[in-house]
């Protein structure tokens, strides 16, 4: 699981994590209300779903999602201004807070 690089708390999963392992289970319990678990696709949903479990963590509440496009915490608004402002002290005194 990743961890914030400001606070290092961790990261809730992305909707997308959660909408994978949600629909790994759901095709896991179909195959089982079909008595197809001998089958090829069973094996392969069962080893998806255990990767996906293992991404999402143990200890996720299954309520908070990181609604995110790319999976990276927002720059603030003063660091992206000194950057186009070429202000290296800002973007560097951003970079070494909270270490």
């Amino acid at each position: 699981r990743r961890r914030c690089p400001i606070c290092r708390a961790r990261i809730p999963p992305t909707k997308e994590m959660v909408t994978s392992l949600l629909s790994l289970r759901t095709m896991k319990q179909k195959l089982e209300d079909d008595n197809n678990t001998s089958s090829k696709l069973y094996g392969d949903t069962c080893r998806c779903l255990k990767e996906a479990e293992e991404r999402v963590g143990a200890e996720w509440d299954g309520v908070t999602v990181l609604d995110d496009k790319n999976g990276k915490p927002p720059m603030p608004d003063y660091v992206i201004k000194a950057i186009g402002q070429g202000d290296i002290r800002s973007v560097l005194r951003w970079i070494n807070a909270n270490r």
